[in-house]
């Protein structure tokens, strides 16, 4: 009883200074998170001497205990002491850390979390403690900025362009970041456009490479490949949460179809709910798929060392389901050490296979919820957009497979064995519509197969994933449509349900705006490789497989990645832009607003065909 009458005594006493001083460590927070930025890139992206990186880390240390300082101000103010560290339980729990960690280094002169990497066999990445740590503020500062703060008096900025500039914001500080010297090995002086262009394709996760990631990158330089493959793969599965940011600049109801052309959701009641659903199931799909890569990875040559394989399962993992399709390994999946390892191919099947399908859907098929609700209502079968998602892409996977074995038999396959040569089957067949990985050289494949899997990385993955292409639904609904016109139907029909006609007309307007983009795209790569073709150095089916493979975010290469112009390099860096953010959502942006949809004009009658 005591302690609470002194508590209230205290409060009353502070409560005339709590706005001041809480408003001032605010902004003090910014200045202190944004000067720590500079440091970080600093630190991490440039060689120090052993004097100046103990200044640096003194630094980040002070940083550290600024934030130290600032919770246990906000815990004085506070009515609640408690509620209030059970509320911002992540920050209570760092905060606790921090002060363990500075008794540790200050007293010890022990890293408790570098000891902690180098236990669990990362030794080499035990210098990225505190930048892990240093992140975490980092992102907590921007989460308290949008959260303090009311836009909507101020901006009004439509969700296409948001997330056209969220996507270009990331692609811009990862070519930052590539460009600094720890990045790269000593003898390697990486270009810009080279930066702009690794950047630009691990953030629309598609996997195309004018460098040896494995080989001219430092460990460094790999992560924050790393980092930019995990951020463009969840801005863009997870862009429903932008939502909760959105809704602070002004978005109103009539712009929600933009947002439905990522998610597919009528309903956004329930955005920040499903945003952390999405991330921890990405998180529990990736995890797992580490510890299956880790285990399926021999310990032998580049794995021997136990710190290296678990590495290399970790990024593995991460890009298999992202469907980046880069790798740290030397040649990829082709590598010596895992060309034959076929369970493992089958575990890279898998993971890109789920990434491509989209968190919506994985959600409606395995989720505890939709799970009891159709045990308890057996009548009730999965969600319209589920089902064409899933037998759609269960259809294409078949129908790829049949076309590659059928030319590919006594060419790539020749001397696999049966499950070897069902394997690589179903993986070539299901990573041209999202994933990059090869288990097989692109530019040895028959013209028939070449052919087809352009038509496969044209369609591309489901609405609402990783991948990109026109997206599976789009296809689905304009091959109804075809149907249905030639059975003189009134209406598009699909799984015994009609499908709208505005999505239709979506439908062919994805369809008409990616066919224009590529030909616009090709036509202006073949004029910037014009040489490389006349001499023989390029073919014409590298040229459109290399552009198709960038805009569908595939990743798939011939082989002529390396050799293109600089000129050919930024048409293949907008192509890959363009096929993250989504032609209609470019359409989106330069569209001109219609004043009122409620006319109609006299009708009209052409001849067709």
């Amino acid at each position: 009883m005591w302690l609470d009458n002194l508590r209230e005594k205290i409060n009353l006493n502070l409560y005339s200074s709590k706005k001041f001083v809480l408003a001032l460590f605010r902004w003090v927070h910014i200045v202190v998170a944004l000067s720590m930025i500079g440091v970080l890139i600093y630190y991490y992206g440039f060689p120090h001497t052993t004097e100046r990186k103990e200044f640096l880390t003194r630094l980040i240390e002070f940083s550290f205990l600024f934030y130290i300082i600032r919770f246990f101000v906000k815990i004085i103010y506070d009515y609640s002491p408690y509620q209030y560290m059970k509320k911002h339980w992540a920050e209570t729990v760092i905060v606790f850390l921090l002060i363990l960690e500075g008794i540790s280094y200050n007293f010890f002169d022990v890293i408790l979390a570098s000891r902690f990497f180098e236990y669990i066999g990362f030794e080499s990445l035990a210098e990225f403690s505190n930048l892990t740590i240093q992140l975490f503020f980092v992102a907590y500062i921007f989460m308290e900025i949008f959260k303090k703060r009311n836009f909507r008096q101020y901006f009004k900025i439509h969700p296409g362009l948001l997330f056209t500039l969220s996507i270009l914001g990331i692609i811009l500080i990862g070519t930052g970041l590539l460009l600094l010297p720890e990045m790269t090995q000593s003898n390697y002086n990486l270009s810009f456009v080279d930066s702009l262009f690794l950047a630009t394709s691990s953030t629309s996760v598609t996997g195309l490479t004018t460098i040896d990631v494995s080989t001219i990158l430092t460990l460094k330089g790999q992560v924050v490949v790393l980092f930019l493959i995990q951020l463009g793969a969840l801005n863009t599965i997870a862009f429903a949460a932008l939502y909760l940011l959105i809704a602070k600049f002004g978005i109103g109801l009539k712009q929600h179809e933009v947002i439905e052309d990522f998610v597919n959701e009528s309903s956004f009641l329930d955005t920040e709910k499903m945003f952390f659903r999405i991330v921890k199931w990405t998180l529990i799909i990736e995890f797992i798929g580490f510890l299956c890569v880790f285990i399926l990875l021999e310990p032998k040559g580049m794995f021997e060392d136990l710190s290296a394989r678990l590495y290399h399962s970790l990024f593995h993992a991460v890009s298999s389901f992202c469907n980046a399709g880069i790798s740290t390994i030397p040649n990829g999946l082709m590598n010596v050490l895992t060309a034959d390892n076929y369970l493992l191919h089958t575990v890279t099947l898998g993971l890109f296979f789920l990434g491509g399908f989209g968190m919506i859907y994985l959600f409606d098929i395995f989720g505890i919820k939709s799970l009891r609700h159709r045990m308890k209502f057996p009548w009730k079968t999965l969600r319209f957009d589920t089902k064409i998602t899933l037998y759609t892409t269960l259809i294409l996977l078949v129908i790829g497979a049949i076309v590659f074995f059928t030319f590919e038999y006594n060419r790539s396959l020749d001397g696999k064995s049966g499950f070897g040569s069902l394997v690589t089957t179903l993986f070539s067949s299901m990573t041209t519509r999202n994933a990059g990985f090869s288990t097989v050289d692109i530019s040895t494949l028959s013209l028939p197969v070449m052919v087809f899997f352009l038509f496969l990385m044209f369609v591309g993955a489901s609405s609402g994933s990783a991948g990109g292409g026109i997206r599976v639904s789009t296809f689905a609904i304009m091959m109804s449509s075809v149907i249905s016109t030639i059975k003189r139907k009134p209406h598009v029909e699909l799984f015994k349900r009609t499908v709208d006609n505005d999505l239709v007309l979506k439908a062919y307007s994805i369809f008409i705006f990616f066919i224009a983009g590529n030909l616009i795209g090709i036509f202006a790569l073949l004029v910037t490789e014009y040489q490389a073709v006349e001499a023989g150095q390029f073919k014409l089916i590298d040229v459109i497989f290399e552009h198709v493979s960038a805009m569908s975010t595939v990743g798939l290469s011939t082989g002529i990645t390396p050799a293109l112009s600089e000129p050919g390099k930024i048409i293949i860096v907008i192509a890959m832009f363009i096929g993250r953010v989504g032609t209609l959502t470019v359409a989106y942006l330069f569209g001109k607003q219609v004043m009122s949809r409620r006319y109609k004009y006299p009708k009209g009658h052409t001849m067709i065909g």
